[in-house]
């Protein structure tokens, strides 16, 4: 029977059946050619990946990244944090954003309307009529231009919106309970700054063009198919819409895994980031080793450029294949099919039955603009598969982030040593086993009190845990046994080593920490509560300048209110003053505050040994208690006991000193 058919053929026509087999066939072989390269690329993207993740042993297993009932529960996580209510103003501009699709989709009815008609009156020469159409049309389009320019407008308010509410969440948990120092200390939350910038603002950009991606093509097509069924019937467009399912189905068994990819290359990316901080950080322990430590760093770093690129480069190729079969089966054979669905139920009528060709006309130009938007609507549904597969990524990583930054702002990571630290307050001495957070045992059963105008002195070699004591009395190791007793909000200050200062003024470096001046007079009332325990809040403009100045003068720099605009002057004081300048401004932002307690962990290393004594005896006349941990001998004159620590495991690993030299050991 097939050899009887092919000798009806033609030779031209023998000809097109062998071309359309051929290519029939190297579309199939080149199809599982091009799927082979990609599950390649997939497996080199997981190896690229793998050479910078650390597997720790007993850490739980990171859920995978996909669309599926986790990231469903992390989306609505999240959308009730970036929408906390109906009334809420993220509510009014998704309802505006529905407004003005609504009125696109019947634009794009009403002028498909006209250009049937006008393509009517064309073809039927009558000049009068199109004429009044094409009035029309100019008319119209002024509100089409408006609500499409809308739609965007509308757009980007929502992304705004999304992540100003989602940011603000964060900060708020992340400034709390010192989550901060948890995550970046302790562990447990890789890349916060990215996940907190970049990462929030890409989820914010892809669910506000989801929304848009998602109820616009659901409008056209629910309208235009009932705009179609007077001309076509529902017949036709089910056979259409059977074929938008299949293949539906068939991209989404070709699609790559979009969310794991964007997962990936978001980490990558952080990696490469935090090798560039981890140089400007150490800069200078690099530079004292260059050559060849600068050669080193820079393999290291191309090595973190290397894998990014090659991941995007891979991922680049994945979703070239996947656009090929998208855009075929999608926008390219979609039109022959919505062409042959139109033109079958012509092509089979009697002639007489299939009208005049003005009214073929009309009603051709009218169904093709339909079923062009209603193929591009379906296409876009279609493919909004592919849109919240790249979301899920980015609603991983900021998923994560929200349940550290929780797990961190609530304490779970230091529950146990927060509930004795609190539970003792009313103790009259302090009293601590000091461990490091691993377990290891520093000191054990260490006990002394600091009592008012009596300061202490922590001496001991490298390692020894005094640095690890401050920690544990500033609440930021975990307190294993014992009690501490601190003054009350306001009663005990903290100075290390490495001075932290603010973005500001010169002003704000004494103040801090209250807030720069420029965000303190945007800041609410009910806010500045938080701060009224601080020394420059209460006091006028005159005084705060009066006990300024005498600080700066105490601490040997008001030099520097001849370098710039005094008080105003805004640098980056990090990088503009020596070592030992950020010591002394640190001091005197210490003098300022004036706090019954002063925790000094080697504060004026950098200062010389003159300059030193001159600091301690500042603070002694403004009768601040210290514990300080120093060196320099000079200092016990400003002290009345000394702790000693060993560094040794065995006994106790402590011993203490009264200054007037009998030495006694607890």
């Amino acid at each position: 029977m097939g050899a009887a058919l092919l000798q009806q053929l033609t030779p031209a026509q023998k000809r097109t059946l062998a071309a359309a087999i051929f290519t029939g066939g190297v579309a199939v072989a080149g199809g599982h050619s091009l799927q082979n390269e990609v599950r390649r690329a997939q497996k080199e993207q997981q190896r690229l990946c793998a050479e910078v993740e650390q597997k720790e042993s007993g850490k739980a297993k990171r859920p995978k990244v996909a669309v599926d009932e986790v990231f469903a529960r992390r989306l609505c996580t999240i959308l009730r944090i970036c929408v906390p209510g109906i009334l809420s103003a993220e509510s009014g501009l998704i309802g505006i954003q529905a407004c003005l699709l609504l009125s696109r989709t019947w634009l794009t009815d009403y002028i498909s309307r006209i250009e049937a008609r006008a393509g009517r009156y064309l073809i039927a020469q009558n000049f009068p009529q199109f004429a009044r159409l094409l009035a029309a049309f100019a008319g119209v389009a002024i509100p089409a231009a408006v609500v499409n320019s809308g739609l965007k407008y509308m757009q980007k308010r929502i992304q705004i919106a999304f992540q100003r509410r989602l940011s603000h969440h964060l900060h708020q948990q992340y400034c709390s309970n010192r989550a901060y120092y948890a995550a970046s200390t302790l562990g447990g939350l890789t890349n916060a700054d990215q996940r907190i910038t970049e990462d929030v603002e890409k989820f914010a950009y892809n669910i506000s063009e989801l929304y848009s991606y998602t109820f616009k093509p659901l409008l056209d097509v629910i309208l235009f198919t009932r705009s179609l069924s007077r001309s076509m019937g529902y017949k036709g467009q089910l056979a259409l819409y059977v074929y938008y399912l299949f293949s539906a189905g068939a991209l989404r068994k070709l699609s790559p895994p979009l969310a794991l990819m964007t997962a990936q290359e978001s980490s990558l990316s952080g990696g490469f980031r935090a090798a560039h901080q981890r140089l400007v950080a150490h800069a200078e322990e690099v530079a004292y080793n260059d050559p060849p430590s600068g050669a080193a760093e820079q393999l290291i770093l191309n090595q973190h450029l290397y894998r990014l690129l090659r991941h995007n480069k891979l991922s680049a190729f994945q979703r070239f294949v996947q656009q090929v079969f998208d855009g075929y089966f999608v926008k390219y054979f979609a039109s022959v099919v919505a062409l042959l669905v139109y033109a079958a139920p012509i092509y089979f009528k009697e002639p007489a039955q299939r009208g005049s060709r003005d009214d073929i006309t009309q009603d051709y130009i009218r169904s093709m603009r339909l079923l062009q938007n209603t193929s591009k609507g379906v296409g876009d549904l279609v493919l909004v598969y592919k849109r919240i597969t790249g979301l899920a990524g980015h609603t991983s990583r900021v998923a994560e982030l929200l349940e550290q930054v929780k797990k961190l702002s609530s304490g779970d990571a230091l529950t146990t040593h927060r509930e004795l630290y609190l539970r003792n307050v009313s103790s009259k001495e302090l009293k601590v086993a000091l461990n490091s957070p691993d377990g290891t045992a520093l000191v054990r059963q260490l006990t002394f009190s600091v009592p008012y105008g009596q300061s202490v002195m922590i001496m001991g070699p490298n390692g020894s845990g005094k640095s690890s004591l401050f920690r544990v009395l500033a609440g930021l190791w975990p307190l294993q046994a014992g009690s501490i007793t601190v003054p009350g909000e306001g009663g005990m200050f903290y100075l290390s080593q490495r001075p932290y200062l603010v973005t500001g003024s010169l002003r704000d470096q004494l103040l801090y920490p209250q807030p720069p001046r420029l965000v303190w007079e945007k800041t609410s009332k009910a806010t500045k509560a938080k701060f009224a325990h601080l020394a420059g809040v209460t006091l006028g403009e005159q005084e705060l300048e009066e006990q300024l100045d005498t600080c700066l003068e105490a601490v040997e720099l008001d030099y520097l209110l001849t370098r710039g605009k005094g008080w105003d002057q805004v640098q980056n004081w990090s990088e503009t003053l020596s070592g030992g300048e950020k010591q002394r401004l640190a001091m005197a932002r210490l003098l300022f505050h004036n706090p019954t307690y002063a925790i000094l962990d080697e504060c004026t290393s950098a200062v010389s040994a003159d300059g030193e004594v001159k600091l301690y005896g500042a603070c002694v006349q403004r009768g601040i208690t210290m514990l300080s941990i120093a060196h320099r001998p000079a200092l016990k004159k400003f002290h009345s006991t000394i702790v000693h620590f060993d560094g040794t495991q065995a006994g106790q690993g402590w011993s203490i000193e009264k200054i007037e030299g009998d030495k006694e050991k607890e």
